[in-house]
């Protein structure tokens, strides 16, 4: 009989992937937890197969129902920068999805976790340190876990990052890290990673997972979009990150900022071996712009 596994943030584009390859590898139940039934993900997983429930964070009943009968789970927070305390919020939420885990006896949790940034150099990123003190009360509780830490992904450039058009074919990465090289990943490698950590669960219970498919100065990864891309020519905008922060304009600029900030210290050792150990099949960025040069095209076009 097949295991069933709950996926947490299946409509958000971590917890997608996961429950996509669950689905597609065709040995497991997936209950996918979305916040809209309406929503594109939502449908999508549905006719692929998937159990799809809505999911109150705030209510411990509600997450339990999720849990109820689950074998395994992916654990996915989210940080509301709107909320009135960003960092509670997520942190009580995550720590009700742990208690919950306990009480169902689920038997692995892969959980999207972080470093602590804010008790290890005083400045807040309140997205990564949320998952940071989650992942610390798994650990406090028991639970048989796994963390896997994300670096930037390659489609953030379609979307926060997208390159800005300065002047004829002409377009600029504005991406604050200085001259450090920059972790990356595709979103659509996420999925089949979980799922092989999901699938030995013996071997990577108790191990955290600090996944990239590369790393790559900013200008780097300009030049492998204008060889791919051209008459299009991209570079560095060798943006600082406060200039950054105040540009932005959006809730949580500036945890945006320090992560970025934190990232130039090097204090973030992913590791790609690992991760092409995980999932040999894993896409570098040349490789990933070569199968979506379309896609980019569109996107930089519109």
């Amino acid at each position: 009989m097949p295991e069933t596994v709950t996926v947490f943030g299946a409509d958000r584009e971590e917890g997608n992937s996961v429950a996509v390859f669950l689905l597609q590898d065709g040995m497991w139940k997936v209950r996918a937890c979305v916040a809209d039934l309406s929503s594109p993900h939502a449908k999508v997983l549905e006719s692929a197969g998937a159990d799809i429930i809505t999911v109150n964070y705030d209510d411990e009943s509600s997450i339990d129902i999720a849990l109820k009968d689950s074998d395994k789970c992916f654990v996915l927070t989210n940080t509301d920068f709107l909320a009135p305390d960003p960092l509670q919020t997520e942190i009580k939420q995550g720590y009700r999805i742990a208690d919950s885990c306990m009480k169902h006896k689920i038997k692995h949790v892969v959980i999207s976790g972080h470093p602590h940034v804010h008790r290890r150099y005083g400045f807040p990123a309140r997205h990564m340190d949320a998952k940071a003190c989650i992942n610390d009360y798994m650990a406090e509780l028991g639970l048989p876990k796994t963390e896997v830490i994300f670096p930037f992904f390659f489609e953030n450039f379609l979307t926060t990052f997208r390159p800005v058009l300065i002047g004829h074919n002409t377009y600029q990465m504005a991406v604050p890290v200085g001259e450090t090289a920059m972790d990356a990943i595709s979103v659509k490698q996420v999925g089949p990673i979980v799922v092989s950590l999901l699938k030995n669960s013996q071997r990577w219970i108790g191990k955290s997972c600090c996944l990239s498919a590369g790393k790559l100065r900013i200008d780097e990864y300009a030049t492998i979009l204008t060889q791919h891309l051209r008459p299009k020519y991209f570079k560095d905008a060798r943006i600082s990150v406060r200039t950054f922060v105040e540009t932005n304009g959006e809730p949580g600029a500036q945890d945006m900022g320090n992560m970025f900030e934190f990232w130039k210290k090097g204090s973030q050792k992913m590791n790609a071996a690992l991760t092409l150990e995980l999932y040999p099949g894993i896409k570098q960025f040349s490789q990933w712009v070569s199968a979506n040069k379309e896609q980019i095209q569109s996107v930089l076009d519109s």
